[in-house]
Parts: structure tokens; sequence; C-alpha cells
């Protein structure tokens, strides 16, 4: 009877979710395995084949999705969690594939970006931007890291892509964002149609310091990456096309376990020959955590985004 008196469903509901943790755990450990043997697989089957990071989607995992005899008041629940432990598997097993790349030869984010062009002599070191007094120091400001900064002055915007486009000038200066309105779409739709890398950014304020207008030094490819050297905080900017199998929320989660810090989302419209298209461009602080992990995730499961710049912000 006394034993009937302290009986309490609190406790029995712990000592049950207890052991279906421990339970839980076992599985965990069995997926872990698993993941390092594919990680293995994947590495020993192209590590050494200049084309491995462009092939990966080929090895993307199958995502898990709640069992068929869920019910059916579980399954939405349930799928919001199947999505985040895809997200998580996958990143670990990027980890363990950049874990064996490493060891078997350097692995960097150059590693990720080797597109390279010969660049004519005439152009190099040209600046083409639109004046007015803000582009103007951030010009001024740009132009102390290069070798030999020339300033050439375009009417409009468009026209300013179009000397780095046509490799008259090796860069350019666009606005990006400022601090009253956030992000400036329109100057995205303009770097991503005219295939624009970001080399550099800067923030000019205001005359009244009362707000600051972000300015970004363009060029034509990633690499070399920093053509500008800095000992400033370095961010990485890509583009994801909305019909890209992996979701924003998804990116996003993927950079928080990679410890990467979001700087930016902005969501735009991309224009195709069909359509226009809704797109989402992201920045994420690449100094702290572990870049080369997300660049291999990226790889796999959004083998469309756009690598949009891997540069240093000056001060």
């Amino acid at each position: 009877m006394a034993e009937f008196q302290t009986y309490s469903p609190e406790d029995v509901i712990a000592k049950n979710l207890a052991e279906a943790a421990i339970r839980q755990d076992r599985l965990a450990e069995q997926e872990l395995a698993h993941l390092r043997e594919w990680a293995e697989s994947i590495v020993n089957d192209g590590g050494q084949s200049p084309d491995f990071i462009a092939s990966l989607s080929e090895h993307r995992m199958p995502r898990t999705v709640p069992a068929t005899d869920t019910l059916s008041a579980n399954t939405a629940k349930l799928t919001a969690l199947h999505r985040l432990q895809n997200v998580w598997k996958n990143v670990f097993l990027c980890t363990e594939i950049g874990e064996r790349l490493r060891q078997k030869r350097e692995l960097l984010p150059e590693s990720f970006f080797t597109e390279n062009e010969e660049l004519p002599e005439q152009a190099r070191d040209r600046i083409a931007y639109q004046r007015n007094s803000y582009a103007d120091s951030a010009y001024l400001l740009f132009a102390k890291h290069l070798s030999a900064p020339r300033a050439v002055y375009s009417h409009n915007f468009q026209t300013v892509c179009e000397e780095v486009y046509n490799q008259s000038c090796e860069y350019c200066i666009l606005p990006l964002e400022n601090s009253a309105d956030g992000p400036l779409n329109s100057f995205f739709r303009l770097i991503e149609r005219f295939e624009l890398k970001i080399a550099a950014t800067c923030d000019i304020p205001t005359t009244d310091k009362s707000r600051t207008t972000r300015f970004a030094l363009l060029r034509r490819n990633l690499s070399p990456l920093y053509a500008i050297s800095s000992k400033h905080d370095r961010f990485f900017e890509f583009g994801l096309p909305s019909d890209a199998d992996v979701k924003p929320a998804d990116v996003l989660y993927a950079a928080e376990c990679c410890g990467l810090r979001l700087c930016r989302h902005a969501s735009g419209m991309r224009q195709t020959d069909q359509a226009a298209l809704r797109s989402d461009n992201f920045s994420v602080g690449a100094d702290r955590g572990d870049l080369c992990t997300f660049l291999l995730f990226l790889a796999m499961e959004a083998p469309n985004y756009t690598p949009l710049g891997l540069y240093p912000h000056l001060n």
C-alpha cells in the first residue's frame, strides 16, 4: 500500500523518457559510425581528383522522413525534427570528409574557388565607379590597399559593372546596403547579372554620422582570394536560388552548426531567360568557425549556389 501511495505518473514518464534518450543515443552512435565510414569511402573514391569538390553532390545523403505509420497529429512536428537532423548529419559528414582531405592534402577555402583568368595589363588596379562624395571616400579607402590604383569615372552603375565585365578595369565600386534601408537589392541584381565577386567592403558614414553606407569593391573572379591584404574580419557572401533543393533555413542552421555567424540575409529576384525567380543572398563571418566544412556542405547540398565573395571588411 505504501508503494501505491508514492506512485507518481510523472516519475514513470520521467523514467521512460530517460530510457528513450539512452536508446536514441545508441542509435545516434550507430549513425555517426556509419557517417564516418561513408566519409572514408567518399574520400577514397575521389579525394585526389581535381573535380572532387564539384562531384560531391553525387554523394548526397538520403533525407530521412517520418515513418509511414506515424500518427497524423505528430507528422508536422516529426518532419521539422527530421529536417534539422538531416542538416546536422550532413554537416557531420562534411566535417569528416574535410578532416580526411586535410590528411591527404591541405584543404583551404582556395580549394573551392580555382577559376582564374589573364587580366590585361592596362586593366590592373583600375577602379570604375560613379562619383559622389561617399563613393570617393570608399575609393580612397580601397585604393590604399592596392599597389597602383587608378580611378575611372562612369555615368551610371550599369556602365561601372560593364567596365569590369569587359576587362577594361579590374575593379568597380557599388553600394551594397545602408543603415536606413538595409540591403540594396537592385545592386545585388547588378552583381549577379554581371557575375561580379566581392573583393572587399567598407562602411562610409554620412556627414552627420547618422547612418552609414556599405560599399563593395568588386572584380570578375574570386581567385586569387584576398586580392586586398587585410588583417580585418573576413566574410563569405553567396547566393542561393529559390529552386535549390536546400532551403534558406537549412543553410542558416548548417552555418550555425559550423560555428559561422550570419551577418546579412537578403531576399530578392534574379532574372532568367524564362522568368524572374526569387533568390536569397547570405553573408557569414568567415574568421571563426569551420568555413571549409560549410563550403563542403554547400557543394554537396546546394551545388547551384553562387559564390559572391570571400573578402575583408575594411574599417
